[in-house]
Order: C-alpha cells, then structure tokens, then sequence
C-alpha cells in the first residue's frame, strides 16, 4: 500500500533535460532578495518537472552558508536566515502551487536539516560545532517558514552537530522536528548518508 514517488535534483531548474529552463544557483539568487521572482522560477521549473513525469523535487536548498570555504557555499541563498526563510518559502510556494493536485505541482524537500552551511572550517559533511540557541537562530527559521509554507517533504543532512550526526539524531528529527514544529510530511535520508551511522 505504499505509492511509489521518484525525485530528482532539479535544484536550478530540470537541467536533467535538454532544452529546459536553467536558473543561477541559490547563491545568486539569494543576492536579489526577490521572493517573487524565486516563486516563479519554482513554478517553471515544477512545470517542465512534471512534463517529464516526474512528482518530486529535491529543492530547495535552504542551507545557512556561514563559511565561504564550504565547497557548497552556492547551493544556499546566502549567510542570512531572513534569507533562507524568505526565498525558501517562495520556492516551495512556486513548486508545489496551491494544490499537489494540480498536474504542474512538484512535492518540494527542503534540505539539507540541519546546519549544514555551519561546518567548521567550511568541512563538506562535517561538523556543526554550536550551541542549540545557535542552531535554533541561525539554521532553524528557514524550516520553520518551510513547514509553515506546507512544505510535504525535508531532507536530513550529512553533517553532524557537536559530533552526532543528523541522520541519527533523535532529538532533532523528531523532538524538535516532528513533536515541537509539527512536521507532517516525511523524512528523506541524503544520498548514502545512512551508511556513516554506526
């Protein structure tokens, strides 16, 4: 009785297939600070996503970059908070629309939960090394306007936080994810990320 859904990285547009519209990365996006503009790429890009047939986006990416040595620095809107909430929001509004039911509307994934932009020294897939009321402040409001905006997906994170890391945290995927924001879609693992718990 589980339905089959299929995602893909359309993050900058459906750049999986010739001739779709392609957009700047998030980095460069995020420099406009324009939420209108990012809900109508997200409409675009959900439009030439379900011509193909497909139901599932994994964007966007509403990482904090807070270290410009991070090798992913570009996959977020920028070091802001106000940012990931703000263009982030828009995003999902754009891909999902006002309706899953719709035949043009995309399941969006938030990703990367959490910290993911605030490794030390930049470390792709390291280590987040903060307090929670740093966590809370810098990397959390971008999910909070995410599960606001309805978003029916998120995607855990590589990186650990102060040395556990996230695919296993407990405490973070469900006390404060699911228990206290009231996240009601579902939890997607990153690629193979699963193999670096014990």
């Amino acid at each position: 009785q589980i339905p089959l859904i299929y995602g893909i990285d359309a993050v900058h547009g459906h750049s999986n297939v010739t001739g779709a519209v392609i957009f700047p990365h998030n980095i460069g996006l995020g420099a406009t600070a324009n939420p209108e503009l990012m809900e109508q790429i997200g409409r675009v890009t959900a439009i030439e996503i379900a011509a193909t047939g497909i139901d599932w986006t994994f964007a966007p990416c509403i990482a904090v970059p807070r270290d410009e040595r991070w090798g992913r620095t570009y996959e977020g809107f920028g070091e802001t908070p106000e940012l990931a909430e703000l263009l982030g929001s828009a995003a999902i509004r754009g891909l999902q629309n006002d309706s899953l039911n719709t035949p043009t509307s995309i399941v969006a994934c938030a990703k990367h939960y959490i910290g993911d932009g605030g490794t030390q020294y930049g470390d792709d897939q390291g280590n987040t090394v903060i307090t929670e009321a740093e966590l809370r402040a810098i990397h959390l409001p971008g999910y909070i306007e995410a599960i606001e905006n309805d978003v029916k997906t998120i995607m855990a994170t590589y990186n650990s936080w102060n040395g556990e890391k996230l695919h296993g945290h407990s405490y973070l995927l469900n006390d404060v994810l699911k228990t206290e924001l009231g996240f009601q879609g579902f939890v997607v693992s990153d690629w193979a990320a699963i193999d670096q718990l014990p």
